[in-house]
């Protein structure tokens, strides 16, 4: 693995935007010296070989069954350490143990990834499993920089057909009914995606309707969730996380099971940190795992302190025998937290990079480098593609 300049495209900004990537610069102009600035950034890119690229799929391939089994372990054999462990309200809990136990549909899923060849295995950090963006950055951006910039290479990335793969296993159960697909307008990304993933879901035959998050309601005479055309939800895809839905209003209505929601609620257990401690504790010494605890890092040794339900790198407290040397800010900071032995990630040039693997349809299905010159990536760390020969 190896981070090359490549040939930036002039005309890139007007590429991202034809295919639903407006915000590729978040914004903002490159900062020389800085962290670039740019959220999209293809002046350079990563080269893996193809047996690196066989190590990443066996890698994520693994992990994933080792969090479909540690879930089966919870909801079966302990489920009271829901509430006890994750936090769970006793509704939720037992809404997620109902959906892994009748086996509700998952979509798709996206691991943080730590690895530096040189180093050993690939290791998780965590599993984005409930509302995972970067899709369209990986399935769409960096497939057609390749096709237009490095037309004799390969990539890692059949996403998009996975997804389609997914929503087509999904339309039989739908019967003809539509889903509604809900996020925050005002929220570029996460609208993007969800009007990426409707048009996977047309494509698959399944009718949809977009849907603004504060536009569901719940109707009360007729116990189901509406939209402000009164028409009934019955399908659900929703880029707003389980556990913010746990503690709204009508969170506790969704535990009456008349709307069927991807990402399914099981999902909760694999999004909240505290998985990663019982990963290790069913899995102890795994090669693509890396030792977690619950509370703070121990004295000795170099820890990574997470909020167990951090998003975006914000709170990461990094401590070498008990000193921090490195934290970030953030809103989440006041919860408890999972510490894990830190990995070291790749680095080079002064960039440090974490790889996003997906999984959709069940299997691995590509990755995405994102680059931070910091030890932690943040929510406006640079994004990049990715190539092998």
């Amino acid at each position: 693995m190896i981070r090359r300049p490549g040939r930036e495209r002039p005309d890139w900004r007007d590429r991202l935007s034809s295919i639903g990537l407006d915000y590729h610069s978040d914004g903002r102009e490159p900062v020389p010296g800085g962290e670039g600035g740019l959220w999209w950034h293809e002046a350079d890119h990563y080269e893996l070989t193809e047996a690196e690229v066989d190590r990443l799929d066996d890698a994520t391939a693994a992990l994933h069954a080792l969090c479909l089994a540690a879930v089966d372990h919870l909801v079966r054999r302990e489920p009271h350490r829901l509430v006890a462990e994750f936090g769970m309200a006793d509704w939720a809990a037992d809404y997620a143990a109902r959906s892994w136990l009748r086996g509700d549909p998952a979509l798709m899923g996206r691991m943080d990834l730590a690895w530096d060849p040189a180093a050993g295995p690939p290791k998780m950090l965590e599993y984005n499993a409930d509302t995972p963006t970067l899709a369209i950055e990986t399935a769409l951006a960096q497939w057609f920089w390749l096709q237009e910039t490095q037309p004799g290479a390969d990539q890692f990335n059949s996403l998009h057909e996975a997804l389609l793969e997914g929503f087509r296993a999904l339309a039989p159960r739908m019967n003809g009914r539509g889903m509604h697909f809900a996020a925050f307008p005002d929220a570029p990304e996460e609208w993007a995606h969800s009007t990426y993933f409707r048009d996977l879901a047309e494509q698959a035959g399944i009718p949809t309707r977009p849907i603004p998050i504060p536009e569901i309601r719940w109707n009360d005479a007729a116990g189901e969730f509406r939209d402000e055309e009164e028409t009934r939800i019955l399908f659900l895809h929703k880029l707003y996380p389980w556990e913010w839905i746990a503690t709204d209003e009508f969170g506790p209505f969704f535990g009456r099971d008349t709307t069927g929601v991807v990402e399914p609620p099981w999902k909760a257990i694999l999004s909240h940190k505290a998985i990663l401690p019982l990963l290790w504790e069913l899995n102890p010494g795994h090669p693509n795992l890396l030792e977690a605890h619950h509370g703070p890092a121990p004295a000795t040794g170099k820890w990574v302190e997470k909020p167990a339900l951090g998003r975006e790198g914000a709170n990461i407290r990094i401590r070498r025998d008990g000193t921090v040397t490195s934290m970030t800010g953030g809103t989440y900071g006041d919860g408890p937290v999972i510490s894990q032995r830190r990995a070291p990630l790749y680095a080079q040039e002064g960039w440090n990079s974490v790889i996003g693997s997906w999984i959709a349809a069940d299997r691995a299905c590509g990755v995405i480098f994102r680059e931070a010159r910091g030890a932690v990536v943040r929510e406006n760390s640079r994004v990049l593609p990715h190539l092998f020969r």
